[in-house]
């Protein structure tokens, strides 16, 4: 539950940055670059305006930054959507830890793919991570384990998240974490590699926030 999310402080810079570059855009212009960038559109919170997105944003940048928990970004939220006059739709509770974990896994999955690309010249390969338990998504524990090289085509279109509040990720991956652990880089022709993304998720949110401000 995004309830038990504390950040204990530490700072994960990229993903702070991901979410400040994103305080920029309205919705609709990110959806249109994440749509340049990967050639797909993801499912978005809906609900999020001009100032007021800005501004909840800007709560969640101030969780992470701070090691805040879910418990301060909640407080920070109905401050906000008060000040707004706004209605949250439905269960004002559910919508805030919604707007806390879609926004918190963008940033996380964000910021390691910038790192990964800094990287990739000693941690040349990505591989795919599930969390391993019984909520995981059948297709998604089917890509479990899965190796490829961190500019495999594959990334474009399968990087995380790959769902409404998927909690799969990547990690960096070195030839020797390969060797010790002895996995095995996934050949071109497996058939895990073809199952496709929850509708709408067929994106790279790290890729789309790599360029924001670009030219």
């Amino acid at each position: 539950m995004a309830r038990d999310v504390v950040f204990q402080g530490v700072k994960f810079a990229e993903a702070v940055a991901f979410l400040r570059r994103r305080q920029l855009l309205t919705d609709t212009e990110w959806l249109r670059l994440l749509q340049d960038v990967t050639g797909e559109v993801e499912v978005i919170v809906a609900d999020q305006r001009g100032q007021m997105q800005r501004d909840l944003i800007q709560a969640v940048i101030d969780a992470m930054d701070g090691g805040q928990s879910f418990a301060d970004f909640r407080s920070s939220y109905d401050e906000i959507i008060k000040r707004y006059g706004w209605t949250a739709p439905g269960d004002p509770g559910w919508h805030s830890q919604l707007i806390f974990r879609v926004n918190t896994s963008n940033a996380q999955n964000a910021g390691r793919w910038e790192q990964s690309q800094r990287l990739k010249r000693s941690r040349p390969y990505l591989r795919y991570v599930t969390v391993g338990d019984h909520r995981v998504r059948p297709h998604h524990r089917e890509w479990h384990g899965v190796l490829l090289l961190a500019d495999d085509p594959w990334w474009k279109t399968h990087y995380t998240p790959n769902g409404f509040l998927c909690r799969c990720h990547v990690q960096s991956v070195s030839e020797r974490d390969i060797e010790r652990y002895g996995w095995q880089i996934t050949d071109p022709a497996d058939p895990r590699l073809a199952i496709p993304p929850d509708d709408g998720w067929e994106g790279n949110v790290g890729m789309a926030g790599m360029a924001i401000g670009a030219p």
